[in-house]
């Protein structure tokens, strides 16, 4: 089941129909940038977040400047977005620039062995000079290239920028095995594509059921109050399944209380957090998950006045502090968020 499958179907079938056309042997522009990568790997497991230009790493700390969108983390370090820039920045520190891809998708393997991004910063153009976009994946300790999206002509007339700009993101994931963008499943082994099928709820993609991503199993969820079951549709909610497939996380609207579900009775179990709201970030293994503590005001209506970082475990559901508590700059009005988490392409 594709959790993102009925939200951007409509617009992912324009894409197929008017973006592109037939491959071609030769897209000109330059050729695929190579990724970069650092000399030692680091634990990239660990609870990480970003705060005021520092992007902490369980006990590592690196420096990315005051300017950063979104990260998510490879094994030698991490790969962060500036406006429409992709950059590394290693374990140790060093930090280089990779390429203007343009937009902000990035994602992960769970074990953070594959890192895959949108890129339209070379391939075949339109008729106003609008790259047509390729998805890549890269080994994140080699930095070799596993897979690009063959070089394909546009359909004549289209207008590459208007129509990305009311269907992205079109990357749903990534695993050490497959690829999840534009309605198709990518085996990265061989290449090969299977087409998402139609589903009662949008489109399935081939093997996104059983694929673990970094936040867990994405699932779809029924039940109200205090019970919760996964479900083959998503018209009651949707939420993250635990790696051991043991505990429920319902995330189908914020703020997210500070609860959980245990996957075989559907009960409800409170997340001992410092405050009464949470939301998952990752999994350091199946034992151990990390994500934010929220205190929301009560006088007022989901106003975020503070966060923590916090790793807690699955059986007892209690957490510790990771970070200080950061709280909301209600006059911070600046283009860059202060505080970020894994994946997070905004402010929490």
């Amino acid at each position: 089941m594709n959790l993102r499958g009925a939200v951007v179907a409509g617009a992912l079938v324009s894409l197929s129909l008017v973006g592109c056309g037939s491959p071609t042997a030769t897209g000109g522009g330059k050729e695929p940038f190579s990724l970069p990568v650092g000399p030692t790997e680091w634990d990239a497991t660990a609870p990480a977040w970003y705060a005021d230009g520092t992007l902490h790493v369980g006990e590592r700390t690196v420096d990315l400047g005051d300017r950063v969108d979104q990260f998510v983390l490879g094994a030698t370090g991490a790969y962060w977005m500036r406006g429409q820039t992709l950059w590394f920045t290693s374990a140790e520190g060093e930090t280089e620039k990779v390429e203007e891809v343009g937009w902000g998708n990035l994602a992960v393997s769970a074990d953070r062995s594959v890192f895959a991004t949108v890129d339209q910063s070379r391939g075949p153009t339109d008729e106003f000079g609008t790259h047509v976009l390729q998805v890549a994946a890269f080994d994140t300790r080699t930095g070799e290239q596993l897979y690009r999206t063959p070089d394909q002509e546009p359909a004549g007339g289209a207008d590459l920028a208007d129509l990305y700009g009311e269907i992205m993101p079109l990357l749903v994931g990534v695993s050490d095995e497959r690829l999840f963008f534009d309605r198709t499943t990518i085996d990265l082994e061989d290449g090969s594509t299977t087409q998402a099928s139609e589903g009662p709820d949008g489109e399935v993609y081939e093997g996104f059921a059983e694929t673990l991503f970094p936040d867990g199993f994405h699932v779809y969820l029924e039940g109200e109050g205090r019970r919760r079951e996964v479900a083959d549709t998503w018209l009651s909610g949707v939420g993250l399944l635990s790696p051991d497939r043991s505990t429920i996380f319902d995330t189908s609207q914020w703020p997210t209380e500070a609860v959980a579900y245990d996957a075989a009775t559907g009960d409800q179990r409170p997340i001992d957090a410092p405050w009464g709201h949470f939301t998952l970030a990752g999994w350091s293994d199946q034992d151990t998950f990390f994500g934010v503590a929220q205190r929301i005001d009560q006088n007022a209506l989901n106003v975020l006045r503070a966060q923590q970082v916090v790793s807690c475990e699955v059986r007892t559901l209690a957490c510790t502090p990771v970070s200080p508590v950061i709280p909301t700059d209600d006059e911070d009005q600046g283009q860059y968020p202060t505080f970020l988490v894994e994946g997070a392409a905004n402010e929490l």
